[in-house]
């Protein structure tokens, strides 16, 4: 589905790209690349993520990471909202971002179960479908 970002939904991208990398830079000094995907309907949001660094693919652990899921559900809850065409909405967002401070999201408006990030049956903490993953 196509959308038309805003002057407020770049903004908001930028801001979860800038939270996301703050809370790397903080708490993981040797991180390379970090991912969140936010997943949301209209009677629930949340976000899961990992990382990866020389010593391998971290899940985020939420209670050590809390401000930084707060905050990402909030934003990115916002930005559901921010990009809502008539009646429809995203069903989830992927943000990845770098050592490097570069940073891409993409969405997803149909398939709740796009991008899916766990380490369970054999999965590699890398978001499902990316390379490596």
């Amino acid at each position: 589905m196509k959308f038309e970002p805003t002057e407020k939904s770049d903004k908001l991208v930028i801001e979860l790209a800038k939270v996301l990398i703050s809370a790397m830079q903080q708490r993981v000094p040797k991180w390379q690349r970090a991912y969140i995907r936010f997943e949301a309907s209209d009677s629930h949001h949340g976000a899961k993520g990992s990382y990866i660094t020389d010593e391998g693919i971290f899940i985020f652990d939420v209670f050590k990471f809390n401000e930084l899921f707060r905050l990402m559900k909030s934003l990115g809850f916002e930005l559901r909202e921010e990009l809502a065409n008539e009646d429809r909405r995203f069903c989830l967002f992927l943000l990845s971002v770098d050592s490097g401070f570069d940073y891409n999201i993409d969405f997803e408006w149909n398939d709740p179960s796009r991008w899916a990030i766990s380490k369970i049956r054999g999965a590699t903490g890398i978001p499902a479908g990316l390379p490596g993953a």
